[in-house]
């Protein structure tokens, strides 16, 4: 048995090597994979919750809306940011180590897997989310990328094992992020830009405000490069525009009254940003 995908015990940090039906380690603790391919590599004592993260109608909502191409500018430019940054880090072939934390339903990492593949790169892709139904609904859609359930500020990944993390719209965690990245690896943070949803925050709030652009805090990492994506949407039904309010966090900062006025729009167009954050470690 190898490792296969940079996996460490959550128990004790050892390797994980993966068998037939399950992973393990030499101190002998065994974690199962699913039927879909999947393991859970998050213990207990690392829960805030008896089922953290999104449930299963809220990752049903964004697989509804993303299948919808609303954000496929952003899907295709991260895809395409992580390629070239792959080619430039292993020109000779060798396997690119890529972990998506926070990889949700799979929508980014899939969009990833499908740009890397057809490059002819040589890679491994893992990703990992803390919420057991985000990572059943990845792993029955997209294959040949390796999904756990894990902790972000604890994540079974060997320390500088690899190339590139991928970080979308999730918590980042510094101490983790530049211990499990190479010294010459690189970190891509996707966060929304100014105007993001605008118009959207018009409908649910009096007095809406513009998002800051306030990038995480990573004091072990420097920024190299800033990638701006910018369009314009239309949600022409109501469904959908309440898929959309699941999946943000507006779902749970939005006063009963905004809720109540979204439900009376049948159709909006706004416009979406995004940030793509290249950080090097310093």
């Amino acid at each position: 048995m190898e490792n296969t995908y940079f996996l460490a015990c959550p128990v004790c940090g050892l390797s994980l090597a993966q068998g037939e039906k399950s992973l393990s380690c030499t101190n002998g603790h065994s974690f199962d994979l699913s039927a879909k391919g999947y393991v859970n590599l998050l213990l207990s004592r690392d829960k805030h919750s008896h089922d953290p993260g999104d449930n299963k109608e809220m990752v049903a909502s964004r697989r509804r809306f993303l299948d919808k191409g609303f954000y496929l500018p952003l899907a295709a430019g991260l895809a395409k940011t992580v390629s070239e940054i792959a080619q430039a880090k292993h020109p000779n072939g060798d396997p690119c180590a890529i972990l998506d934390a926070g990889c949700g339903e799979g929508y980014y990492t899939g969009h990833i897997h499908k740009t890397l593949s057809e490059s002819g790169l040589s890679f491994k892709l893992s990703g990992m989310d803390i919420s057991k139904e985000a990572v059943r609904a990845a792993a029955s859609r997209y294959k040949g990328i390796f999904f756990a359930v894990a902790s972000l500020f604890k994540l079974p990944v060997m320390s500088n094992s690899l190339d590139l993390l991928i970080n979308c719209f999730a918590p980042a965690s510094d101490g983790e992020f530049s211990r499990v990245l190479k010294k010459d690896g690189r970190l891509i943070c996707v966060i929304p830009g100014k105007d993001h949803l605008y118009e959207f925050k018009r409908v649910l709030y009096d007095k809406p405000a513009y998002n800051d652009e306030k990038p995480p805090e990573l004091p072990s990492f420097a920024l190299e490069d800033t990638i701006r994506i910018k369009d314009t949407i239309t949600i022409a039904d109501g469904p959908t525009l309440q898929d959309l309010l699941s999946m943000t966090p507006y779902f749970w900062r939005t006063p009963q009254e905004g809720i109540e006025k979204l439900r009376s729009v049948q159709a909006l167009t706004s416009d979406i940003e995004f940030l793509i954050l290249v950080y090097r470690i310093r």
